[in-house]
């Protein structure tokens, strides 16, 4: 029993020192806040320091061309257009195509007319499995076969549709035809002409006599000199004038003469070099050709018989 009491009078010694010392701490506390409120105001500054304002950079002005890579590249799509990819300087986007080689497409040229502007060049190729001649102008298609790139003297590049390669067709030396030429001597012939007048306008061409004459294209070309015929005023062009015809020419045999304008073939009017070119197709496979000639300001028609 004394030894519980000793126990019990000791706790609660320790009791009351740590409630005294919680005591002193609370009011050292208390007395150190009431100090701080005290003495604080000696340490504010006297006036507040105003905030150094920061100069505001004015907001320059862009001009239309700051913001034309944006229109040119199409970025928004406001065209509905994917923009070309961007790729360094000096590297080219499309791929360099192959030197061409010459096609196996069933196409035979058969004449260029070389313009000054590329895009008026004009070929005229014949399609051998429809045994005709057309003429196609560059960037034109040729029967799902082939694309027109590019048209020289005596020479065509196509892209091969099928293959996706550039190939050339080219003309013979013996037809490869050259315009505005110095007309050439025609030769003798010992045997009649090909061509018969049969009465006032009229005449009549042996068929293999005729095939024979225009193999060598070069030579007919040669024999005559035609250049555009214009109607004053407007400028249109409604014809071809022959200004020069060699004697005993295929021409003369045809019935033409210098001055006179080719103004149409079996009623279908010659405005064109293209349809210039197509008249030797008509030569060719027609048996009945009507030329409709402006001679001395009257219109003539004259009238062939293929036999």
């Amino acid at each position: 029993m004394a030894r519980k009491e000793i126990t019990l009078t000791t706790r609660r010694q320790w009791a009351n020192r740590l409630l005294v010392y919680l005591l002193i701490s609370l009011i050292s506390l208390s007395i150190a806040d009431l100090a701080i409120l005290k003495v604080r105001f000696f340490f504010l500054p006297e006036r507040t320091q105003k905030n150094a304002m920061r100069p505001i950079p004015p907001n320059p002005i862009k001009s239309r061309d700051f913001f034309q890579p944006i229109v040119t590249r199409n970025l928004f799509s406001s065209k509905g257009e994917i923009p070309p990819e961007l790729l360094p300087k000096g590297v080219d986007a499309t791929p360099k195509d192959n030197e061409p080689i010459l096609s196996s497409l069933p196409l035979t040229l058969v004449g260029t007319l070389v313009h000054s502007n590329p895009d008026k060049s004009i070929a005229a190729i014949e399609l051998k499995t429809k045994n005709q001649i057309t003429s196609f102008a560059t960037g034109k298609e040729i029967e799902g076969l082939a694309k027109v790139e590019k048209i020289t003297r005596g020479k065509v590049i196509l892209r091969n549709l099928s293959a996706d390669r550039l190939e050339y067709i080219e003309m013979k030396d013996a037809n490869k035809v050259s315009f505005d030429a110095k007309p050439k001597p025609v030769a003798s012939e010992d045997k009649a002409g090909v061509i018969k007048k049969a009465g006032d306008n009229k005449f009549e061409i042996d068929k293999k006599d005729l095939e024979d004459k225009l193999k060598d294209i070069q030579s007919i070309l040669y024999q005559a000199r035609a250049v555009p015929a214009k109607r004053p005023g407007s400028g249109e062009t409604y014809g071809f004038r022959l200004l020069e015809i060699q004697a005993d020419s295929i021409y003369t045999q045809l019935g033409l003469q210098v001055m006179d304008v080719i103004t149409s073939v079996n009623g279908t009017p010659v405005t064109s070099t293209q349809q210039a070119l197509e008249m030797y197709q008509a030569l060719r496979n027609s048996p009945n050709i009507k030329l409709g000639v402006e001679r001395g300001g009257k219109t003539e028609e004259l009238s062939y018989t293929v036999k």
